[in-house]
């Protein structure tokens, strides 16, 4: 059987998640590449034409080639580390590297990546959809502390004074800081556990700018190694396979030669929480390879292996994580991270759902509706799919009323799924569209047990009253349905604030002490150089028309020529 390319790519989908107790890493390993050999050998390219079928098939074999060479140094890595020999499996990772030099993609903080073909260097968009100018970092915490909220370096990598602290994580070591952030906040909480209280900051990066010309100097800024998921690549590929075919091939064939060091560092073992994470042997080497080779890489970028299941809206975030490098200040934080990043104070955040004075009003709300649909349950003999729809909403109610009255720890992840099964059962009451012609329907229910005309018609309008109160959009803040969905976002936190400044400017050295003062005051902001240009006069036209504000406003004068 033949496969096209990105059918192949979407069975060799990431991260590989195990439900084991006896999982060995290099066994799951060796398994999972051997499956993506297999799978690869099956790609003919019989969805192109002659021409270009017989270029991928060259391709491929050369791809399979240089794969089996990186899976093998892999797993003599792993037999390295088993016997203790860390410097022979650092050796390999450097050999690794040379390897894939040709073949890795590096890129900047906001997926723009460096794309070598014919000996030449371009930058082009990367293969995500998240913008990447926004960025988040979530701290666990059971209180609000004024200690925390006033000083913003509690939310900036670990001090070197404090690196006792530091975890193991995927892809850094315990005791050697690290800034991780993510390009969502759902993300960046997920990441941290889902915690039910917590602080969080948001970061801005300062892409390097020519003062003169305010163009941007990508040379100039952070270079990060990416690491992406098959479903990017086949998704980016989408739009440019039969447009572009020669790019397309080029970074398919480029990343499926990287994919085994990228599939060794995305396995997840569910089966428990324990100190040794064989997991993190590859991502972590890795990160080392980075820190020996800051002068050309300074972090890694790469996409989540928690479950993101439970976040029903398609969406493309991604983590970062850049080793704390030196030179250090007083306080044991890196200059050079400091200089590159504004991010805000930490706000606190306790999740609404299980808060009794925010949730009271909902409470008494539910509470007088489910009391509502029994009193019509006991004065109506509603029957079939009436009773049915009326018992279930009373279900739903009661689950939610659950969740507002445990002020307990409770598993996030569960309540995630609690609402998502709340809405789903919701819309499966709404589809049926019960209002509609209600009294012809409910005649014909057998067994309505309602006496005569004016009885059937009072049992409608209540269930209809009912019904809407239930699904009501007219009113939706007094709507149950609304409850679920407002109570689902408020775990995600959806709804943070973000407020930043913009700069116009014509001469930098004019705005540099205001710029200094936002950054020590911990205040976003982005920059824009105006001048006569049209580009810059559509600019200000835009401002204008999004403030509903004339340009003599703008400028608190006439304006005679908008130049």
């Amino acid at each position: 059987m033949n496969l096209s390319i990105e059918n192949m790519m979407r069975k060799i989908i990431l991260p590989k998640r195990y439900f084991d107790n006896t999982f060995i890493i290099a066994e799951k390993f060796s398994e999972e590449i051997e499956n993506f050999f297999l799978l690869m050998q099956k790609c003919k390219g019989e969805e192109f034409d002659a021409g270009k079928k017989i270029i991928i098939q060259n391709k491929i074999i050369q791809v399979i080639e240089k794969a089996r060479l990186i899976s093998n140094y892999i797993i003599k890595i792993f037999d390295c580390y088993e016997n203790s020999d860390n410097k022979s499996a650092q050796e390999l990772v450097d050999e690794i590297m040379i390897q894939l030099e040709k073949d890795i993609f590096v890129g900047t903080i906001d997926d723009r990546i460096e794309f070598y073909r014919n000996g030449e260097c371009y930058l082009m968009r990367g293969f995500r959809k998240t913008p990447g100018y926004r960025f988040f970092r979530v701290r666990v915490s059971d209180y609000e502390s004024p200690n925390i909220q006033k000083n913003a370096d509690e939310l900036f990598h670990i001090s070197l004074s404090k690196r006792a602290y530091s975890n193991n994580e995927r892809f850094s070591l315990a005791g050697f800081p690290s800034l991780y952030l993510s390009t969502m906040l759902p993300l960046a909480w997920q990441e941290c556990g889902y915690p039910q209280k917590y602080y969080y900051s948001e970061y801005q990066y300062k892409f390097s700018v020519d003062e003169k010309t305010g163009e941007r100097v990508p040379d100039n800024e952070l270079k990060f190694l990416m690491i992406y998921s098959p479903d990017e690549i086949v998704n980016w590929g989408n739009s440019i396979k039969y447009s572009n075919f020669d790019l397309w091939l080029d970074v398919i064939m480029r990343y499926l030669k990287t994919y085994p060091l990228i599939l060794a560092c995305s396995f997840v073992n569910q089966s428990g929480k324990v100190p040794y994470k064989q997991e993190y042997i590859i991502p972590q080497m890795l990160m080392q390879w980075v820190q020996r080779n800051n002068s050309k890489i300074q972090g890694i970028e790469y996409f989540t292996c928690v479950d993101i299941s439970m976040r029903t809206s398609e969406w493309c975030a991604y983590n970062i994580v850049i080793p704390a490098m030196p030179p250090y200040n007083d306080k044991k934080y890196s200059i050079t991270l400091k200089k590159k990043f504004v991010w805000t104070y930490p706000q606190f955040y306790s999740i609404p759902l299980f808060n009794k004075s925010y949730n009271e009003e909902d409470r008494k709300l539910i509470y007088c509706f489910v009391s509502d649909i029994r009193d019509a349950m006991r004065k109506y003999s509603y029957s079939g799919q009436y009773y049915d729809a009326l018992i279930k909403m009373i279900n739903i109610c009661g689950c939610l009323m659950g969740l507002f009255e445990n002020e307990n720890a409770i598993d996030m992840q569960l309540v995630l799924h609690i609402l998502h099964s709340l809405s789903e059962n919701a819309g499966s009451i709404y589809n049926k569209q019960l209002d509609n012609e209600i009294e012809t329907k409910m005649k014909k229910e057998d067994g309505i047990g309602l006496i005569d005309e004016s009885c059937v018609i009072d049992a409608c309008d209540t269930f209809k009253d009912l019904y809407y109160r239930f699904f009501s959009t007219s009113n939706k803040f007094k709507s149950v349905y609304y409850l679920i969905s407002k109570y689902k976002d408020l775990c995600w936190n959806d709804s943070h604030p973000h407020s930043e400044v913009t700069v116009l400017y014509c001469s930098h050295d004019k705005v540099e002490n205001s710029l200094q003062w936002f950054e020590d005051n911990h205040i976003l902001y982005n920059v824009h150089k105006i001048d006569s240009s049209s580009k810059t006069i559509e600019y200000l036209r835009k401002i204008a028309s999004e403030t509903k504000i004339s340009l003599d406003d703008f400028w608190d004068r006439h304006v005679e020529s908008e130049v």
